[in-house]
């Protein structure tokens, strides 16, 4: 059997090549969606440091050491985890109080405008516990903390940080009296 063309098949396969040819022409003109090239902050830069350093000698004596490492998410946005550590001393006739606070925190910060922030926390600390009748008994506490501050430049990469903070599960055991007013240093690396 031989084939022969007739005229209705070079209708089709010169509209079919004009056909393909149109859509091969057309995907080369469509205009492809740019690359945004990659504009963001190193994982370094996006690290910061801060906390709080306090201490007083005499009755009481108190010491606060709350080293804090953060990561800022987005320019407004940072969050940052830290270890708490106090100590209180107090006397009173011959009676003398000592007692050690530990633990840890999670905090969170929305900048609001450029030196003006929120923050909410969560502090967890373990303390000696003085209404229990077992002696030496300690007991975690959670504080719930939410609030706001100022941060003012100092220099290039540090900054002042004043906070007042409100303890939202304020109890008797709480080492937190409200309101809380903190200042401290946050830097950068």
């Amino acid at each position: 059997m031989h084939f022969k063309p007739d005229k209705s098949f070079f209708i089709f396969l010169i509209g079919f090549s004009v056909y393909a040819s149109c859509c091969i022409s057309q995907t080369d003109s469509i205009p492809q969606p740019k690359k945004k090239p990659k504009n963001e902050t190193p994982f370094i830069e996006r690290l910061f440091w801060g906390g709080n350093i306090a201490a007083w000698a005499g009755n009481p004596t108190y010491v606060d050491l709350s080293p804090l490492i953060g990561y800022k998410v987005t320019e407004k946005f940072s969050l940052g985890v830290g270890v708490i550590y106090n100590y209180y001393s107090y006397k009173y006739n011959n009676y003398k109080y000592t007692s050690t606070f530990y633990g840890g925190r999670i905090t969170a910060r929305y900048f609001i405008m450029e030196n003006v922030f929120v923050q909410a926390g969560y502090d967890r600390i373990n303390r000696d516990n003085p209404y229990s009748y077992k002696p030496n008994a300690r007991v975690w506490i959670e504080n719930y903390l939410v609030g706001g501050g100022l941060r003012y430049p100092v220099s290039d990469n540090i900054f002042c940080v004043a906070t007042a903070l409100w303890n939202l599960n304020d109890t008797p055991l709480s080492p937190y009296r409200n309101p809380i007013i903190q200042i401290g240093f946050v830097g950068r690396f």
